[in-house]
């Protein structure tokens, strides 16, 4: 592990919200955002001005910390499909340090993102399910609570792996259909024309075009 002065913020505090899980017994089922994808999460926050977030898929929290870390204006909606462990001690901590500026709302997404406020966020992240109709359905309803020409981020965007192969579809179907205009994409955190493998992770940012 890198030593603190080497580390980002970013970094610590993954590393911290990670401790606070694992030292207070949540067993962690699942990856999160990587760093990379946490300091491009920051970044794109910051530079697109955004200040109202919504994002698909909670975890131990990576994501939503990235998104409050970039102004302290900045309130974040986490969608999580249930409240194990994991989960509420992860809330714990972005509870303490965002006092609040987080929501944690519980549920399948399918149900309770169709049943939030519609057109209130200027960003959402879509990081939930990984089946191709659980992956369409959420970049759908993430449109829907968007506000017009909102931004959407979309992770998952690896085909060469299995848990890839339906965000990818479901985000080319939704650019084909004229849903989303791409704006930019990267893999492990370089931007490139194409998302081709190699690469761990990769994702993209886009902007709805259409209202649904």
């Amino acid at each position: 592990m890198q030593s603190d002065v080497e580390m980002s913020r970013i970094e610590r505090l993954m590393w911290d919200v990670y401790e606070h899980v694992r030292s207070n017994g949540g067993r962690l089922y699942e990856g999160g955002a990587s760093v990379e994808e946490a300091t491009y999460l920051q970044e794109v926050t910051v530079r697109t001005g955004a200040l109202r977030i919504a994002e698909v898929g909670f975890n131990v929290g990576f994501s939503a910390i990235a998104f409050l870390e970039s102004s302290p204006d900045v309130t974040v909606v986490s969608f999580e499909l249930d409240r194990r462990h994991a989960v509420e001690l992860a809330k714990e901590f972005v509870d303490e340090r965002y006092p609040g500026r987080h929501e944690l709302v519980i549920g399948n997404s399918l149900n309770t993102l169709p049943a939030y406020e519609a057109g209130v966020f200027d960003l959402v992240f879509v990081d939930g399910g990984h089946e191709y109709e659980v992956a369409t359905a959420d970049i759908r309803n993430a449109a829907r609570l968007a506000k017009p020409g909102g931004l959407v981020v979309v992770d998952d965007l690896v085909p060469w792996y299995p848990w890839g192969e339906g965000p990818t579809q479901a985000w080319g179907e939704a650019v084909a259909d004229g849903l989303i205009e791409p704006l930019e994409s990267l893999v492990d955190g370089r931007t490139v024309d194409v998302i081709a493998e190699p690469g761990d992770r990769a994702w993209a940012l886009g902007r709805f075009h259409l209202a649904i």
